[in-house]
């Protein structure tokens, strides 16, 4: 029986897709994280998302990871599938199959390429969540779609049946307090994408989290949670200043934790401007962290994506050590 998304709160992490040399989904280590989300009391599991890989895997890998993620949960945490394609009709394919594989909902972002305007965006939207069969949470990702909503037309969205909720990756905390605000009528759950902006999500009335950072550092971005779902401000804020030193696991940029943190905090302070700039991919970034806290992942990516050098092993190595999120200290062996 299908968990019902529409009161999921709390840190839902981001998975990876883990990959053999070769560039098939690794099915040992998906199932590993799965079991890892629900031994650390995560509240579900997102399959599929950017760091999941998407654009990259064909949709018989999108089903195989689905169905494997799916059966790992074993209905214990909800999994949260993709609907997101290129076109309307393929992400409605990759809805059905997401339900067939035993996912509770979709993740759906907007197609890539052109530029669709708010009508088209929400069309997109509502042919999902009628076709698909499955909940669907809106992925508003402007710095990949170049979509940049306002927050009245992501409203628009939140007022389509079946649509429950939503993951907002904007690094702006005014811009998220506006989706919640625009939204808070239709019940729906807004969850930031990154742990960076956590307590910010929470006190502004938010539902959490859908990022990999909790996949690193469980406990402590589930109290961080907890902490601002509670008003326990002092706490939260020390908890979130904390987890902000994980900006260059995140980025791979070789500058001092404080440097990047008040560069961050300046950008998610300012006046939202819109989309301002493509993202950079951090998928490999991801894995090698993953790889160096313990587990049995490898940093292969999917072309044409490139996996990390030693440059970059380096800077996650002092940003886990700084962090306190290493175990026992690097892996000795190092998979290029």
């Amino acid at each position: 029986m299908a968990a019902d998304v529409t009161s999921l709160e709390g840190v839902v992490p981001i998975l990876p897709t883990p990959l053999t040399a070769g560039g098939s989904p690794d099915e040992r280590g998906l199932r590993h994280l799965v079991d890892h989300c629900v031994s650390e009391g995560l509240d579900g599991a997102v399959v599929l998302g950017s760091n999941g890989e998407f654009p990259y895997l064909d949709f018989a890998a999108k089903r195989s990871v689905m169905e494997v993620a799916a059966d790992a949960a074993g209905g214990r945490i909800p999994v949260i599938g993709t609907a997101s394609a290129h076109g309307t009709d393929e992400a409605i394919a990759l809805a059905r199959a997401a339900g067939e594989a035993g996912c509770d909902a979709v993740m759906a972002a907007l197609p890539l390429y052109f530029d669709l305007g708010v009508e088209a965006a929400v069309a997109h939207m509502d042919a999902i969540a009628r076709e698909g069969g499955l909940p669907v949470f809106y992925y508003h990702f402007p710095d990949v779609t170049g979509l940049a909503l306002s927050a009245a037309e992501i409203a628009r969205i939140a007022a389509i049946p079946g649509v429950v909720g939503a993951k907002i990756t904007v690094t702006n905390e005014g811009f998220l307090r506006d989706v919640i605000r625009a939204t808070s009528s239709q019940g729906w759950r807004v969850f930031t994408g990154t742990s960076f902006l956590l307590q910010a999500c929470v006190q502004a009335g938010g539902a959490g989290v859908f990022c990999p950072l909790p996949l690193l550092a469980p406990r402590e971005i589930r109290d961080l949670h907890v902490a601002s779902k509670t008003g326990d401000t002092e706490r939260a804020s020390e908890i979130q200043a904390h987890v902000r030193r994980a900006i260059p696991v995140m980025s791979g940029i070789d500058a001092p934790a404080e440097i990047l943190v008040q560069g961050f905090e300046a950008v998610a302070s300012a006046e939202y401007q819109g989309s301002v700039a493509r993202s950079q991919a951090t998928h490999a970034l991801v894995k090698e962290a993953l790889r160096l806290c313990g587990h049995p992942i490898e940093p292969h990516v999917r072309r044409p994506l490139v996996a990390v050098g030693e440059s970059e092993r380096k800077i996650l190595v002092r940003a886990l050590t700084d962090l306190g999120w290493l175990p026992d200290g690097p892996p000795s062996t190092w998979v290029d």
